[in-house]
């Protein structure tokens, strides 16, 4: 006979204010493991806020948060690709898992979530910047239907190193009509 216990479900919401703290800290954790392809510095509080604020301002460019329980444990943004004309409807993707949920599938649910909400918001494309060096990251495109477009040599500076950049892609579906 089984209890009533059954496993924390995983939820994914739009951030909201109160994300803030947690979300700087996934980010951060990222940052200090090397994950973080383009980032110079930590994130401060207000730099969080602000990019939340601004996602809730701009429902084109969502911030999701994946919780177990209301712990924050991963985050995913879609970002302005390209500011040029004619590419507003191309957006990159940026995943953080908390060092701790790492490999328990948090960012696959958020890339997918990522890509229905590309779906929804009219994106033809996603594209994605991995450092060559994280086989994670590699592996969760190849699962959630990405596809490598090239590698970029000696693209990301890290304190006085270089480092690859993978460029990845992924081909929005059109959203269904009865959606």
């Amino acid at each position: 006979m089984t209890g009533g216990e059954t496993s924390p479900r995983l939820t994914i919401r739009a951030a909201r204010d109160g994300d803030a703290a947690a979300l700087r800290e996934i980010y951060n954790e990222a940052l200090e493991d090397g994950l973080a392809t383009f980032a110079g510095a930590p994130r401060t509080l207000e730099e969080q806020k602000s990019i939340v604020a601004a996602a809730a301002r701009d429902l084109r460019y969502p911030v999701l948060v994946a919780e177990i329980r209301g712990w924050p444990c991963g985050s995913a943004a879609i970002e302005p690709h390209d500011e040029r004309r004619n590419l507003e409807d191309m957006g990159e993707v940026l995943i953080f898992v908390r060092r701790s949920f790492r490999s328990y599938g948090v960012g696959r649910e958020l890339m997918r979530r990522a890509q229905s909400e590309a779906a929804r918001l009219g994106y033809r494309k996603l594209i994605g910047l991995l450092l060559a060096e994280n086989h994670d990251g590699m592996r969760l495109c190849q699962a959630t239907g990405w596809h490598t477009v090239g590698v970029y040599q000696q693209h990301a500076r890290h304190g006085n190193r270089l480092r690859d950049v993978v460029a990845v892609e992924y081909q929005v579906p059109p959203a269904s009509l009865s959606e």
